[in-house]
This record gives structure tokens, sequence and C-alpha cells, in this order.
């Protein structure tokens, strides 16, 4: 699996603290490890975010990934707080 990070969700996460930061960079981590870790609550998205997925990185901290390719390549898309990218 390959992490890509778009230049939105960098430009997003530069936005947030650095405690904030720290946690998506924990989550994204982990993600990488075990995406089926339940402790980040990856879910399919509906609506205007159809096709896109996210996971938490904290209690109100999202970060929303799409799939892509034969080989899993997660591109993160955006990140913030859960009124922010909803």
């Amino acid at each position: 699996m390959e992490i890509v990070f778009s230049r939105s969700f960098r430009k997003a996460l530069a936005k947030l603290s650095k405690r904030q930061q720290d946690l998506v960079e924990a989550a994204v981590t982990c993600f990488g490890e075990n995406r089926a870790d339940p402790a980040l609550r990856d879910h399919a998205l509906k609506g205007r975010l159809q096709g896109l997925r996210a996971f938490s990185a904290a209690w109100n901290l999202r970060v929303i990934y799409r799939e892509e390719g034969g080989f899993i390549t997660i591109i993160l898309v955006d990140v913030g707080t859960h009124s922010q990218v909803y």
C-alpha cells in the first residue's frame, strides 16, 4: 500500500495546531500499518463526498481519502474537524 499526500491535504494539515498535526500523523501511521484498526473508525462517505472514505485521527478530527489503482494507493484528500470536512 502506498500513501500519497495531496496538495490540498498538506495545506489543510498546515492549518491545524501542532497537537492536531501530531494526532493526524499518528493516525496515518496506524492506518498504514493496519487499516482495520477499530480505533480509526474507517467508513465510506455519502452525499457530495460519495466515493471517498474517512478515518478518525481524534474525537473530532477526520482524514478524508480515496483509493486508486489495482494496487492500493491511498490519496489523502482533506483533514480537519468534522464540521470542516463534511
